[in-house]
């Protein structure tokens, strides 16, 4: 905080960081049309964990797994916008930066596609 800024409110602070954050998320599942995919990976992931009755831990595993993705997914997109920003000509130093938050993405997705196989295929069969 700025030293002559007039002082807020701690909870109003608290509330409009979480407005802010409510904000960003909203943003990403409105302009980023990976973070819908991802939505609809999940909601799907959702009602068959739900059918197959999966148990605690393994739904705690899926829920954290879900909500990696959809955070790595929004990590990329700050990035880029940041990136667009900052140059909108050509940089291989941006677009190096861009590659690897792309690549995280799909490596977090990768990892989800795992976890899901490993969790769903023993009551799938």
């Amino acid at each position: 905080m700025k030293p002559n800024a007039p002082k807020t409110h701690p909870l109003k602070r608290v509330i409009k960081s979480f407005h802010y954050a409510l904000r960003g998320i909203w943003e990403l599942f409105l302009y980023t049309p990976n973070a819908r995919i991802h939505l609809l990976c999940a909601i799907a992931v959702v009602i068959l964990a739900a059918i197959l009755g999966v148990s605690k831990v393994e739904w705690l595993i899926l829920v954290l797994t879900i909500f990696l993705v959809f955070s790595m997914e929004a990590m990329n997109s700050a990035l880029e916008k940041l990136a667009d920003r900052v140059s909108l000509e050509y940089s291989p130093l941006i677009r190096d930066a861009k590659d690897l938050a792309a690549g995280a993405v799909l490596l977090v997705a990768i990892g989800a596609v795992i976890v899901g196989l490993i969790i769903f295929i023993p009551y799938l069969f």
